[in-house]
């Protein structure tokens, strides 16, 4: 784990990265991320009408601009220029800059559905995200998260980090295992519904197709 001092300055380069493409996001979004549809069909089939979903790393709001009048949406991320991008797809949603290393704001409520899809790249404290994320969901409530699983067995996920070259200023994704996310979701009181693995996005410079662990859970009732 980093120091609040050093994870305050990785923050602020990954801020700066997204703050830097919000304006082409839009455009950029369907080659660079290989998941929509899985998130999708997660979404279809847990947001019910008057749930309260909240969408961490939203980025422009891509996965949840789409859902129902009546769900109300929240959405955080750190980049307020990729805000400015959700607020104007989805005006009924609530938009704020929060980071994940910071307790969810108790006077939001909790939450029937959590989606952190893409963003715990970043993420360099698992427990501490989870646990934040865990206890802001309903009893009974349903999250979807990708992890850039750790493995020895996938070409480009053998190490904890990787350091972006091609981004300015480069940034670092952290890299789990599977036996720390089942630790970090022990801790929240979190249980598995589903795990699985597929294509998340591909290094261009390295020709190197990076994958995302899904972990489908629920908060134990």
């Amino acid at each position: 784990m980093s120091s609040d001092t050093e994870r305050k300055a990785e923050e602020e380069r990954v801020r700066a990265l997204f703050d830097g493409v919000a304006g082409l996001y839009e455009a950029l979004y369907p080659s660079l991320h290989l998941y929509a549809s899985r998130v999708e069909r997660f979404l279809e089939q847990v947001v019910r009408p008057g749930s309260r979903v909240l969408d961490v790393g939203c980025g422009g709001g891509q996965l949840t601009r789409g859902l129902p009048e009546s769900a109300h949406v929240v959405g955080m991320d750190i980049s307020e220029e990729m805000l400015a991008v959700a607020r104007a797809s989805r005006p009924s949603g609530e938009y704020l800059v929060q980071s994940y290393a910071e307790p969810i704001p108790s006077s939001l409520g909790r939450f029937d559905v959590v989606l952190a899809a893409g963003c715990l790249d970043y993420c360099d404290d698992l427990t501490r995200a989870i646990g934040h994320l865990g206890a802001a969901m309903n009893h009974g409530g349903r999250m979807l998260f990708s992890v850039l699983e750790r493995s020895a067995e996938l070409p480009g996920h053998e190490a904890r980090t990787r350091t972006l070259q091609t981004t300015a200023p480069p940034v670092t994704l952290y890299f789990w295992s599977g036996r720390e996310c089942e630790e970090a979701l022990v801790s929240a009181g979190l249980e598995v519904v589903e795990r699985t693995h597929a294509p998340a996005f591909e290094v261009q410079t390295e020709t190197l197709l990076l994958h995302y662990g899904w972990w489908d859970v629920r908060r134990r009732r």
